[in-house]
């Protein structure tokens, strides 16, 4: 019982947190939706300076409070009352005024939402027994989906008597909620019930279980005022019909969630009506799942499949639907239950196999014919009784709404397609084009920009064209509904066409920022960069063939999972054929792995000698010194000895004088004395690892050797420091008067 009177509270403070737009701190009007340990409802708050009054009309109840504010936020503090019962309250705001927790008397927790819309309100009638009945199951159809204020509706068509029934509000909206379960575990349509005698104040009434003998007995009285209401069945009534209404489901009530299984034509009826009332968050896919869209291509059922969500929506909409519980709830019936039928077409609910496990969902040729099915109902107004649910927005229908008042003509068709959808997708196609041409025109100005850009072809600038033009137009089919027939053959063709320009633009692309990478790594000192790069180029354009291939099978209907095992069954056979491919790609990975050299790099490798130009998948390029170009495959290169002489640090000079004249033992001195000194005071040399010693007396003559290192980076360094080198050595045996050859030794004078 306390925590009956704990409800008003909750509510009061809990819509609190999803206003539409973000509050002062200490702001408390507005609508709250507010939630508590059992239940939660709408509160409306409305602030005066530090004061601050509120209602809860579902539970007929009323606050007041004062704002404190501190270096914590936004304080409410007041007293809350439903009738005659009252209590204390406490509730802290959210530094963006979105949300509030709190408490109530001795700690019940209540939290809010502030919201940005008032609560949903329905239209009451209760002029016949008809009227009360309708309008108390379908508010109870729309607060069981969420709308908790809406029993409030719902009580206002029942009569609660003076002593057996509750008197205070929220134990008033319990036992609601406690009839309206019993109401769904029946069957029944509402032409059916009988208008009371002439004079007559009371009705009774008859609702039965489809699968059992069993009926609920209600009474419908009318008050002086003229208003019928159902009389509420005493406790002990309700607890034994509750009990013969569960036995045909084990004694226990079906799960708050088990519509979601399907099972039945009220089950199918219920998710889709109130996935499409959260069409934006997780409903949408609870709709669709209502749907049989087997007959649709794969590609199509997403995007179709919410289109044909919509159109039926809408033609429930007009055509009408009192209440769920006329809808069957037997699914062990496998009879299709047919909801509506004209010359468009029937809309029927139907199993879809054999099995007491198989879903119930709208059928394939309901789906096919829902066009055809909204067309004549759809000029009908609503009725009262609408299904429960809000009507999502769309884009495609506010059009069409707009085309219908002030151009009717263009409604006309041709097949599926009206008038005004083929000038609205002339004019963005125009559109879409001429975007593209801007844009593409505007991509290539700045590609040029980028080093090693070079210029772009014709074929780039027009498959950049057709790429931007097919993204931009992408949502064109859902915002003008164009029909499945056209897109089931327009889609694999634009997006075939998509895939193949989006492959040439990638590709394009590549080359541009290789170029421009090539670039970069020219300019570091890191032996794998200009390697690194050529090889993630030629992944990527792999990388970009199998997305494209992939692609286009996407389009075209093709399976992933087939091409993916036609891939393993024809990688298997390629591996064997293409084993010394396969051995040039796993080369390149351990040429980057294992650095042995950078492009530019002067190599030997067994009997070739040259310098790296590029290294790629399968081969790396290397161009000798007789200006010839040769390709080393990765595989022999990696298990072959290479000798990079461009990764040198020092460069050997080690050079073989040899004296054939004039060679005395004091020129010899004076001669290897002075080509040390010589090459000590040179930068380029090593004077610490320099030797220059007379190594042989032969026939030819005596033989000087010279051995040093030289620290530059080229090779053309290297060849300019030896042959000044060269140059004064020849000088100094010249002034010393030695003669140097390879000729006959003379005798020494």
């Amino acid at each position: 019982m306390r925590r009956l009177l704990l409800l008003p509270l909750l509510l009061l403070t809990g819509s609190l947190s999803a206003a539409g737009a973000v509050q002062s701190e200490s702001d408390w009007s507005g609508t709250w939706r507010t939630y508590w340990r059992d239940m939660g409802g709408y509160l409306i708050m409305e602030q005066r300076g530090d004061s601050v009054i509120g209602r809860y009309p579902l539970y007929d109840g009323r606050f007041e409070g004062k704002v404190r504010t501190d270096a914590g936020g936004a304080r409410l503090e007041g007293r809350w009352s439903v009738g005659a019962r009252s209590g204390e309250f406490i509730a802290v705001l959210s530094r963006d005024g979105s949300t509030f927790t709190g408490r109530i008397d001795e700690g019940e927790w209540w939290t809010g939402v502030r919201m940005g819309q008032p609560p949903m309100s329905l239209e009451i009638g209760l002029r016949s027994p008809r009227n009360a009945l309708t309008t108390f199951v379908v508010a109870g159809n729309i607060a069981r989906s969420g709308k908790d204020d809406v029993w409030g509706i719902a009580a206002d068509a029942v009569e609660f008597g003076p002593e057996s029934n509750p008197t205070i509000r929220p134990e008033q909206l319990l036992r609601v909620r406690e009839l309206f379960a019993l109401i769904d575990l029946t069957t029944f349509r509402y032409w059916t019930i009988p208008e009371p005698p002439l004079g007559a104040d009371t009705l009774a009434l008859l609702l039965e279980q489809v699968r059992s003998n069993v009926a609920l007995k209600l009474t419908m009285h009318k008050d002086g005022g003229g208003n019928w209401r159902i009389v509420l069945p005493g406790a002990d009534e309700m607890r034994a019909t509750r009990a013969e209404l569960l036995a045909v489901h084990g004694g226990k009530p079906p799960a708050a969630d088990a519509f979601r299984r399907l099972q039945n034509p009220r089950d199918t009826m219920r998710a889709f009506l109130e996935g499409m009332a959260d069409w934006d968050g997780p409903g949408r896919a609870l709709a669709l799942s209502t749907l049989d869209l087997t007959e649709l291509p794969e590609l199509l059922r997403r995007s179709v499949g919410e289109s044909k969500a919509q159109f039926l929506r809408r033609a429930l909409d007009h055509i009408g639907l009192v209440g769920l519980q006329s809808i069957p709830d037997d699914g062990a019936s496998r009879d299709p239950y047919v909801h509506f039928v004209h010359g468009g077409g029937p809309t029927v609910i139907a199993p879809t196999g054999a099995s007491a496990a198989a879903r119930w969902q709208f059928n394939a040729q309901t789906v096919a014919d829902i066009r055809d099915i909204y067309r004549p109902p759809e000029t009908l107004p609503p009725p009262l009784a609408t299904p429960p649910g809000a009507i999502p927005d769309s884009l495609f229908f506010t059009i069409r709404g707009h085309v219908a008042k002030s151009a009717p003509y263009l409604l006309g068709r041709v097949g599926d397609t009206e008038y005004w959808q083929v000038l609205a997708g002339l004019i963005a196609l125009t559109a879409g084009i001429v975007v593209a041409r801007i844009g593409a025109s505007l991509i290539c100005s700045g590609l040029r920009r980028l080093p090693g850009a070079g210029t772009h072809t014709l074929r780039f600038y027009w498959s950049l064209v057709i790429l931007i033009a097919l993204l931009t137009l992408r949502p064109m089919p859902d915002v003008l509904g164009i029909g499945e027939g056209f897109r089931e053959y327009s889609l694999p063709f634009w997006g075939t066409l998509g895939c193949i320009a989006g492959g040439l633009v990638g590709w394009h692309l590549l080359q541009v920022f290789g170029g421009y990478l090539t670039h970069l790594a020219a300019r570091t000192e890191k032996p794998t960069d200009d390697i690194l790069v050529s090889l993630l180029l030629a992944g990527a354009r792999l990388g970009i063939i199998i997305a494209g291939a992939f692609g286009i099978a996407f389009f075209l209907s093709i399976p992933t999972t087939n091409l993916l095992a036609g891939l393993g069954i024809g990688g298997l056979a390629v591996a064997f054929a293409s084993r010394e491919t396969l051995s040039n790609l796993f080369g390149a990975g351990i040429l980057v792995t294992d650095r042995p050299f950078r492009r530019g790099d002067w190599i030997k490798t067994g009997d070739i000698e040259g310098s790296v130009e590029h290294v790629g998948i399968r081969s790396t390029r290397v161009r000798t010194a007789q200006d010839s170009v040769v390709f080393v495959p990765n595989g022999k290169l990696v298990d072959s000895t290479i000798n990079n002489l461009g990764s040198r640090r020092y460069r050997l000079v080690k050079l073989q004088l040899v004296v054939t004249a004039g060679g005395t033992p004091e020129k010899l001195e004076g001669f290897t004395t002075a080509v040390r000194e010589l090459i000590t005071k040179k930068p380029a040399f090593f004077a610490d690892r320099t030797d220059v010693i007379v190594a042989g007396i032969s026939g030819n003559g005596i033989t000087v050797d010279v051995t040093t290192y030289l620290d530059v980076d080229t090779a053309s360094a290297e060849s300019a420091a030896r042959h000044a080198l060269l140059l004064e050595i020849a000088r100094i045996a010249g002034q010393l008067g030695l003669a140097l050859g390879s000729g006959m030794a003379r005798p020494a004078t």
